[in-house]
């Protein structure tokens, strides 16, 4: 050949090689990333000369037999191995992203990138492309990457990401593209992204202050969206909005030290929800635990809260409660 092979070149030509029974039982040995580099490769070694062969033959530390010349149909190669290899719902998917019809999730290449590497990435781009990445990632991992923006670009952002409502599919592979390559075709198609409910989930892994402050900023330039994020947000002033079986399932996870300390700031028509939802001792109890709970900083009823709001979510995606909606600092209260 005229170029080096890469690592996962010779990988597919000793697989070549030995044939498919051999080559699924090493296929079923790596991981997926693996899998998907060694067949992609397969594709790019259908001729290879004696030279080629032997100089991989030396890196692999075994002589391969074969001719001045080894033809293979190296499609059919990689279909049959990860068939083998693999029940059929995982081979499907393997088979797609080797043959370019399936692309790798924008949401999967960031996932697993870190905050700070994240961050340098995302600060270099047009807010529009930042807006966008944030939609796609996590509601904490984007919270993460919003709370280390500048105050003025925080708000711009979050209108940005409510008025998204797609994006062709050429920008979105685009896009992608530079992901892998930084960080890790065509058609007229559209991918849904973003949205306000994109922004109030992003908004809901804020802290208070700083989302009050987010909130008041969209509202002096756009007051309907303002609006509309803000119902769309669960605070813990809403668990009052969830049935009392929900409230009742939603307690059992919660510490009552953790408790007593995300009531002291709540409404007393909240009190009452969760009083009536518990036994009448636990209530006197708590009622007892807030009256001598004393001043407390803000900033950790707050984190109290946020905590038993996490749980509400966690408890809605395992489908234990239904929500019937939603809509800092060192102070001492």
């Amino acid at each position: 050949m005229d170029r080096e092979l890469t690592n996962p070149e010779k990988a597919a030509l000793t697989l070549l090689s030995l044939g498919k029974d051999v080559a699924a039982q090493v296929m079923q040995n790596l991981n997926e990333d693996e899998v998907k580099a060694i067949s992609r490769a397969f594709l790019n070694v259908s001729e290879v000369d004696r030279e080629t062969q032997l100089g991989t033959s030396v890196d692999f530390l075994k002589m391969l037999r074969a001719s001045h010349t080894m033809l293979v149909d190296g499609r059919e190669f990689a279909k049959s191995v990860i068939s083998t290899a693999f029940d059929q719902s995982k081979s499907q998917a393997l088979l797609e992203y080797v043959n370019g019809t399936r692309k790798l999730p924008i949401g999967t290449i960031i996932g697993g990138v870190p905050e700070k590497l994240l961050y340098g990435f995302v600060s270099a781009e047009h807010p529009q492309t930042v807006a966008f990445l944030m939609t796609v990632m996590n509601p904490d991992q984007a919270a993460s990457v919003l709370k280390q923006m500048q105050p003025e670009m925080q708000s711009d952002v979050l209108i940005r990401i409510s008025n998204l409502s797609n994006v062709k599919a050429d920008i979105v592979d685009e896009v992608r593209d530079v992901l892998q390559s930084q960080l890790s075709g065509d058609g007229s198609a559209a991918e849904e992204i973003g949205g306000p409910k994109s922004a109030a989930d992003i908004l809901n892994f804020i802290d208070r202050t700083s989302e009050e402050r987010i909130i008041a900023e969209i509202e002096e330039t756009f007051p309907d969206l303002a609006e509309t994020i803000r119902n769309l947000m669960f605070t813990f002033e809403d668990v009052k909005k969830i049935d009392d079986r929900g409230i009742q399932t939603v307690l059992k996870d919660v510490p009552r030290e953790q408790l007593v300390l995300a009531l002291k700031t709540a409404s007393p028509e909240l009190r009452d929800a969760v009083f009536r939802n518990v036994s009448q001792r636990a209530a006197e109890m708590i009622k007892e635990d807030l009256e001598g709970l004393g001043p407390t900083k803000l900033k950790d009823v707050e984190k109290a809260q946020q905590g038993i709001v996490d749980i509400v979510r966690r408890l809605e995606e395992e489908g234990k409660i239904v929500i019937s909606g939603g809509g800092g600092g060192d102070q001492l209260v």
